[in-house]
Formats: C-alpha cells, structure tokens, sequence
C-alpha cells in the first residue's frame, strides 16, 4: 500500500485522469463516485479537487458536483506565445557549443516523440515535445525559465490533448515536423533558421487558434 497521504494518491489519479483526456470538458465528477472508485472518504477527494481548481483544471458547482473545464483558447494562445518566447532567446544568447552537449538527449525525446506519433500516443507525443524544448531551455542554466515552464508544462499537455481529443482527432502531427526541423537546424549550427522554424510554427498555431475561437 502507498504510503502517500490520501489527499495525493486522490490528486494525482484524477490529475492523470485530466491529463489522459479521459475527463472530456464539462463532464461532471462526483465525490461520492470518486471516493468509492479510490476507496477512500470524501475528504481527500474534496481536498485534491480545491488543489486542481486552484490549478484551472476544475471548477466546483455548488450541490451539482465538479465540472472538468474546458479550453480556455486565450490561454493557451498566450503560453503558446510565452513559450515561442523564451526559446528565442535561449537560441539568441547561448553559444553555438552549449547545444552541442544537449544534442543527444534533445534526439531520445525526438525519437520517442516519432514513436509516439506512429502509435497514436497523443500525451507521450506532446510530453516529449515539452521535453525536447525544455532540454533546449536548460543550455541557458536559468532556473526561473525551467521553473516556469515547468509550471505550464502539464496544462499545456492537457490543453492539447483535450484540444486534439475533441476538435482535431484526424489533425496530422504537426510539431513533429518542428522538432525535426529544430534539430537538424541545431545539429547544422544554423541558429537563424532553427529560431524561424519555432516562430513560423507559432504564427500557425495561432491561425488555427483563430479559427476555432
């Protein structure tokens, strides 16, 4: 048996629930059905939906139960551009051979995102995405940008996969085309053509943002 708090074991099983997608936007949880899913009170239950409201994923409805948000499109659109952001200027002040050393795990993430993509496993295809950025972000050695984006890193997984779940389930994989793109460019040492790609791919994120707002 774990030895995690209740309030953890409930937290982090819906907070998975959430980030798989199995909880479509407006979908109602109950307590009671939880707390007996998980065979626990109700009050680690209530305890782990105030954490998960606090963090924008739920919202409690007095005497309804709890409703599983949906996409706030303004949101996403601005960690989109957040994010586009940072790696731009990562790519703007660290030397050419700082890359270099990150090259080979920024390739793990890169084929496990290519895996991924072949067997439809959308949270693991857009996670090690994240993570093939967020090993570019650490050549900087800056904490506060790895402590940000690892704060948006989950809500941007359960933004797309929701995203891609409910409006584009046929949509191709775009970002896959990106990240290649991004290391052969970083590999070439063609830093100009590696931050074009991530602004040119943000630009279309938002066009297709547009359209669905």
């Amino acid at each position: 048996m774990s030895d995690l708090p209740l309030v953890d074991i409930a937290y982090r099983y819906i907070r998975q629930k959430l980030l798989n997608g199995d909880y479509l936007p407006g979908t109602l949880l109950s307590e009671n059905e939880l707390a007996t899913e998980l065979n626990m009170s109700r009050t680690p239950i209530r305890d782990a939906m105030a954490v998960l409201s606090r963090e924008g994923f739920v919202e409690t409805l007095k005497k309804r139960g709890i409703l599983v948000k949906g996409i706030n499109i303004k949101e996403m659109y601005d960690m989109f551009d957040f994010m586009t952001a940072l790696y731009v200027y990562v790519l703007d002040t660290v030397e050419p051979q700082q890359y270099e050393e990150v090259l080979p795990t920024m390739k793990q993430y890169l084929d496990n995102l290519v895996a991924a993509s072949e067997q439809k496993l959308y949270r693991e295809y857009y996670e090690n995405g994240l993570m093939f950025v967020r090993t570019l972000l650490t050549t900087a050695h800056n904490h506060c940008f790895l402590q940000t984006f690892d704060m948006y890193m989950d809500k941007i997984v359960y933004f797309v996969v929701l995203y891609r779940a409910v409006n584009a389930p046929s949509r191709p994989y775009t970002s896959k085309k990106l990240y290649l793109e991004v290391y052969r460019h970083l590999s070439e040492g063609n830093i100009s053509d590696a931050k074009q790609a991530f602004v040119e791919s943000t630009r279309n994120n938002r066009e297709e943002l547009v359209r669905f707002m």
